[in-house]
């Protein structure tokens, strides 16, 4: 039940994320705190898409990271608010650094919108990222591709 929500939650706020109203905000990231880490870090991850648009001042950004950073608990926290952070100043880390954090992000399994926030910090010309990335996600799905059921539906179709 509890997954159903956080899936729910992120597919209600996924790319429709209130950012020009920060009260809202405000309670959205109080409701992710209630249901599970990986529903603050899609919320961290919509703010961190919110900071390439004219939308609102990237202080309004930040002062949301803040809200989080006094509410919330968790070990990847930190490393994913400092990432959200160098996003939203356009301070871009280095490959080796991203690589390391999203191993880092690996040892917490189904923290999807952690390394969501890790892997779109910089990037990804020469694909290591997205290896990096498959690698994690079939782990953490007990070795089965999140996108192979996708492809065999597709053959399917034809």
């Amino acid at each position: 039940m509890e997954a159903l929500k956080e899936l729910e939650f992120i597919d209600k706020i996924e790319d429709n994320f209130p950012i020009e109203n920060y009260l809202h905000c405000i309670k959205i990231i109080d409701e992710a705190i209630t249901i599970s880490p990986n529903s603050v870090f899609a919320v961290i991850e919509e703010i961190c898409k919110n900071a390439a648009t004219d939308v609102v001042h990237e202080e309004t950004l930040i002062n949301l990271l803040k809200h989080i950073d006094k509410k919330f608990e968790h070990p990847l926290r930190k490393l994913i608010l400092e990432t959200a952070q160098n996003v939203i100043l356009e301070e871009e880390m280095s490959m080796n650094e991203t690589i390391a954090n999203m191993e880092k992000v690996r040892e917490h399994t189904g923290q999807y919108s952690a390394l969501s926030v890790i892997y779109f910090s910089i990037e990804d010309v020469d694909g290591k990222l997205e290896k990096i990335w498959d690698s994690i996600t079939t782990e953490w799905n007990n070795g089965e591709s999140l996108f192979e059921e996708d492809e065999d539906d597709e053959e399917d179709n034809d």
